[in-house]
């Protein structure tokens, strides 16, 4: 009921993302949607909201804020800050190599992003141009601490299932 979902912005092997109006606060919000088989999986949850409350300490100019986490007959969903703007992987393959000082410049800034991030005991955990946002005046936020963190360590954890002699996971 608060969030009012405007359009979809992406989707990705996790979740599918939408610009929403978080009526509320009459202000515009990304609204991150986890797919019904992650949505739906206790041990993914339950690392994906530990992973997303220590997100959700980060205050940085560089990195994507969080504003809210919760459960709905939708699913699972994270509130986020809204960027106006592409991801890196998307703009590069629209306009190709990002000119040498422009690049040095994001890079900057995304190294700004993983610094307050590691100062406060958060590791990325995967760190690409998809994650890399950059708003259309050129500013560079970094989003999705910990989100390939908790789905990686759901993967471990299956993985690692002892399975009874004689018998394979297949």
């Amino acid at each position: 009921g608060r969030y009012r979902l405007v359009e979809l912005l992406g989707e990705g092997t996790v979740a599918t993302v939408y610009r929403a109006a978080d009526v509320q606060l009459d202000r515009d919000v990304a609204v991150k949607l986890l797919r019904p088989e992650y949505s739906s999986d206790p041990d993914f949850l339950s690392e994906f909201r530990w992973q997303t409350r220590a997100a959700a300490t980060l205050s940085d100019d560089n990195v994507v804020a969080i504003y809210d986490f919760g459960t709905d007959a939708s699913g699972t969903y994270v509130v986020m800050e809204y960027v106006d703007g592409a991801d890196l992987a998307t703009l590069l393959q629209r306009n190709g190599p990002v000119p040498p000082r422009r690049a040095a410049r994001a890079t900057a800034e995304v190294a700004r992003a993983l610094a307050a991030a590691h100062d406060h005991g958060i590791a990325h955990g995967d760190l690409t141009a998809r994650n890399v946002m950059v708003m259309r005046d050129g500013h560079v936020k970094v989003t999705d601490f910990g989100i390939a963190r908790a789905r990686a360590a759901v993967l471990d954890t299956a993985s690692n299932v002892k399975q009874p002699v004689g018998e394979t996971a297949e």
